[in-house]
């Protein structure tokens, strides 16, 4: 999609219920970002969600808690086509958890018997291994100040090609106001978009806070999606409740 010109667009997900994960992809979202830094999804209710996405045709990224082997595997295994990983400083930090995801010495533990894999038999083990390698998506997310300083090295890591915007994070690290002083952040995404395109990978961030210029972006989640829904639909609802005489007074 990147390439012929149209940035994909998803929405984290922080429920644990399947259906929203089915709901989003049949809204038209091109992928979504199941939560698991911050949302209470267990390695359970991640599969559910990934198998909603594969059924409704959307991709199934995972946030995982923190920048660890054994959570990258695990998620992996689950059958997510990529993870997004939290707090990414340096480009070793890139490094490490590109090197968590792939089949290799010191990298992902081989086992066929799991959902990512299909249970796969001996003789169908080799091309799950090579598609695996070839396509699960790591994307780092820049969300302090040691990733903005250090992320023309991480968007140079052979392997790394996609990095995510954390506005929130950045701008707690910063010691600024995420709405007050967006316009601060602006800047630095303004910045971090010609590095990163320097270096041949992509850059996405939050919609609708004035990050232009980037490949690919995310819609709140699917919580605060629906809150929003709701409280538009009650306002409206009330109000028009609100000018009905009652009894027909």
């Amino acid at each position: 999609m990147i390439s012929a010109g149209c940035g994909p667009v998803g929405s984290f997900v922080m429920a644990t219920d399947a259906a929203v994960t089915a709901t989003l992809a049949s809204a038209g979202y091109d992928f979504v970002v199941i939560d698991r830094e911050h949302g209470p999804n267990d390695i359970r209710s991640t599969i559910g969600h990934i198998r909603a996405a594969e059924a409704n045709r959307t991709i199934p990224l995972v946030r995982v808690l923190e920048n660890n082997p054994g959570q990258i595997q695990a998620t992996l295994d689950a059958g997510a086509h990529g993870i997004v990983v939290p707090k990414v400083g340096s480009a070793a930090e890139a490094a490490a958890a590109l090197k968590a995801s792939r089949y290799e010495r010191g990298g992902r533990g081989m086992c066929p018997a799991v959902e990512a894999a299909r249970w796969s038999a001996g003789d169908t083990w080799a091309e799950h291994r090579r598609s695996s390698n070839e396509n699960v998506i790591v994307v780092p997310l820049i969300e302090t100040r040691a990733g903005i300083d250090s992320l023309r090295d991480i968007a140079a890591v052979d392997g790394i090609d996609f990095v995510f915007f954390g506005l929130a994070d950045l701008a707690q690290d910063l010691g600024i106001d995420m709405y007050g002083d967006v316009g601060r952040l602006v800047d630095i995404w303004n910045e971090a978009v010609e590095v990163v395109h320097e270096q041949g990978a992509r850059i996405g961030a939050p919609l609708g806070y004035g990050f232009e210029g980037g490949d690919f972006g995310t819609v709140e989640s699917d919580l605060t999606l629906l809150k929003s829904a709701a409280v538009a639909g009650l306002a409206r609802h009330r109000d028009a409740t609100s000018r009905t005489p009652a009894n027909g007074a």
